[in-house]
């Protein structure tokens, strides 16, 4: 009787949790699209842009970027990714208002999460270096039952993934692999790939990604457009 008990009080603390955790995700995404419409608003006059030309440049439609400069519709990690390469920035100056112009031997970044599932998945941009050259770092949870799809990245775009807890099933083109806790992988993801739980149980990774300025294309999703199927 007791553990009856027991479980009826902790079920409601529970779904308080998933809650407010949903709630909070909810805040952070409208806060972030408000930011992020004054950014490309601010960008696109510095840089004497028309809407029609961000959205050929980002490889959006004009009434992607219309929504997204009045701050109608949130953006995901793909088109953060679009708009960045367009502007010609890395995804961590897109998101940063006052991006420091002064390269300093040791640069503290900001963890930002940019992008949450109904399930609890999540991702976060640890850090991202300027320049033609992108180098980002990532921490990723993948929970059971979802599945993260992307079309090809930019011509030879790597990442490196290395497996902390759970385990975790990696597609690259035909090729698919299983990495258990401890296990790291190297993969070339200019070719659509995909990522999933293979267990029960959360999959947390790490993932390093480089993608070569001289191949960058806008109209690929880069980097950060591991989100390929949430793009509009």
């Amino acid at each position: 009787m007791p553990v009856i008990i027991l479980t009826a009080i902790r079920e409601p603390r529970t779904q308080v949790n998933i809650m407010t955790n949903v709630t909070e995700a909810f805040d952070a995404e409208q806060a972030l699209g408000q930011a992020i419409a004054a950014r490309i608003r601010d960008l696109r006059r510095d840089q004497s842009l028309t809407l029609d030309r961000l959205a050929k440049l980002s490889g959006l439609s004009k009434g992607t970027v219309v929504a997204l400069e009045q701050g109608r519709a949130n953006p995901s990690i793909g088109i953060l990714c679009r708009l960045a390469a367009a502007f010609s920035l890395s995804v961590a100056d897109l998101l940063n208002e006052h991006p420091s112009t002064v390269r300093l031997p040791i640069e503290r970044t900001e963890t930002r999460r940019l992008w949450t599932s109904a399930k609890g998945s999540s991702a976060q941009l640890h850090s991202s270096t300027s320049g033609r050259t992108m180098f980002e770092l990532w921490s990723w949870v993948m929970m059971p039952g979802d599945v993260f799809s992307a079309d090809a990245h930019s011509p030879d775009t790597r990442e490196l993934i290395s497996v902390s807890q759970g385990a975790l099933s990696v597609v690259v083109g035909t090729h698919v692999e299983i990495l258990s806790e401890g296990e790291s992988a190297r993969l070339v993801t200019d070719q659509p790939h995909s990522y999933a739980a293979a267990s029960d149980v959360p999959a947390h990774f790490t993932m390093a990604v480089l993608e070569r300025g001289g191949h960058r294309n806008p109209g690929h999703s880069s980097t950060a457009a591991k989100i390929q199927g949430h793009v509009p």
